[in-house]
């Protein structure tokens, strides 16, 4: 189960600058797998925001009516990773160091990574294509485009796309058995913070066994 990504508002702290390393990206989230009229659509999440701030980025999530809210707080230079779950009234929090955050997010099936020579702007940043081959294991093969234009630490360590150096722009991910496209469309520099990154003491603190039991569980049957 990967619980990665931020949905929320965010207003024009200003236009999109190269190189930065403080900022929100924007992305639209769109469920390639699930048919049109799906009613399920109405009530899962239309865009996803990152945070970000040198070394640590904050991604959040949640569906309509804030019913549930998910976020991931992930530090680069500790290589720790913070999934932080609201279900209703009852708040969760799972701490876990790169292997354990690695084995979490890491769903999908081996894939073969191969660098093409196609680029293109995406939200003004420039990006590089690459393909995932997932050879029998995978129907389809996914193309996703990262930038190298935003300066932040390692922002794929705890994914299985850490091949990958720079931030992903447009890519695909498997949450809660179910396919997610994201694809930015904004990126402002912004201050961020610190206590962005931080969790407050509401939340309860998990075992990795009482998050998929208290959690991922009824996570899945809601998205059912």
């Amino acid at each position: 189960m990967w619980l990665a990504f931020l949905l929320g508002s965010c207003g024009n702290d200003g236009a999109y600058e190269k190189n930065i390393s403080e900022g929100i990206i924007e992305y639209k989230v769109t469920y390639p797998e699930l048919d049109s009229n799906n009613l399920m659509l109405e009530m899962l999440p239309e865009r996803m925001v990152m945070k970000f701030k040198k070394d640590k980025y904050k991604s959040e999530l949640k569906t309509a009516a804030g019913i549930i809210e998910m976020s991931v707080i992930a530090d680069a230079s500790n290589h720790t990773m913070q999934n932080v779950v609201k279900l209703f009234s009852d708040k969760y929090v799972l701490k876990l160091n790169k292997e354990e955050a690695l084995k979490m997010t890491g769903v999908l099936p081996p894939f073969q990574l191969q660098r093409l020579d196609e680029e293109k702007k995406i939200a003004e940043a420039d990006c590089k294509k690459v393909l995932l081959d997932f050879g029998t294991g995978k129907a389809e093969s996914y193309l996703f485009y990262y930038t190298n234009d935003i300066d932040l630490l390692e922002p794929n360590w705890c994914t299985p796309f850490n091949e990958i150096e720079g931030v992903l722009l447009d890519y695909r991910i498997e949450n809660y058995e179910m396919s997610m496209r994201l694809e930015a469309v904004n990126i402002m520099p912004a201050k961020i913070d610190d206590s962005e990154f931080q969790v407050d003491d509401s939340y309860k603190e998990l075992t990795p066994e009482e998050f998929e039991a208290y959690v991922i569980k009824n996570l899945k049957t809601f998205m059912e």
